[in-house]
């Protein structure tokens, strides 16, 4: 009987030192993936940009229905990840000329290879860089798109925002798509979709309009 009871305090105590250590690593292991989602590195990262090619096929094509796209606009994907949103409008619209940027060497690899063939024709043009700095004229594209992306720029989020506002044309649009409750997650102070929209009129949109469907939230932003 003593025995017995012996194997029954060890597994309890077995399960307790289980259950310890899950929430002891949750918290690390949920701050290392936030920072894989927001620069992808190694094989994780490469993991994460496929997963991506999927996982926001139907959060594209919903933002997408937001936009007018015509053959003459040049248009800037902010944090293309997997590529599959560049794809989606090459889809929509395949004389668009579209330059992406992302901060992720892993994003850019992906990308180029879901893309290759828009590459090699010189319609899409991808590279490394920071939305807080963009490498871009003023008054240089017709549309900014940034797809499950802003959640992630921390600190620069309102720097990222006017460098978007900056390098649109006049009348130009900037297109924000994300799930809500990763938005939630990574930015609380936003929560509220009005405080949102106040730091977009806040960096120059004279008009931001929000739509809303089930997960998703989009933000059209007009300079």
């Amino acid at each position: 009987m003593r025995g017995k009871k012996v194997r029954i305090a060890m597994a309890a105590i077995a399960v307790i030192c289980v259950v310890a250590a899950s929430i002891a690593l949750y918290q690390p292991a949920m701050n290392y993936l936030g920072r894989q989602a927001g620069n992808p590195t190694g094989l994780i990262g490469s993991l994460m940009t496929r997963i991506w090619s999927v996982t926001f096929n139907s959060l594209h094509q919903w933002g997408f229905s937001h936009v007018n796209l015509s053959d003459e606009d040049v248009i800037l994907v902010v944090g293309f990840g997997s590529g599959s949103g560049i794809r989606h409008i090459k889809g929509i619209n395949s004389k668009n000329t579209i330059h992406g940027i992302d901060i992720s060497e892993e994003a850019v690899k992906t990308a180029t290879s879901l893309n290759q063939t828009y590459i090699d024709a010189g319609e899409v043009i991808l590279s490394v860089c920071n939305v807080a700095d963009l490498a871009f004229d003023d008054d240089f594209f017709h549309l900014v798109v940034a797809g499950q992306t802003h959640m992630y720029w921390g600190e620069e989020l309102k720097k990222g925002l006017s460098e978007c506002h900056r390098v649109l044309k006049q009348g130009g649009t900037l297109l924000i798509t994300s799930e809500i409750d990763t938005l939630e997650y990574f930015l609380p102070e936003y929560k509220e979709h009005d405080h949102f929209v106040a730091l977009l009129h806040d960096v120059g949109f004279r008009e931001v309009n929000c739509k809303v469907s089930g997960n998703y939230v989009a933000f059209i932003c007009i300079k």
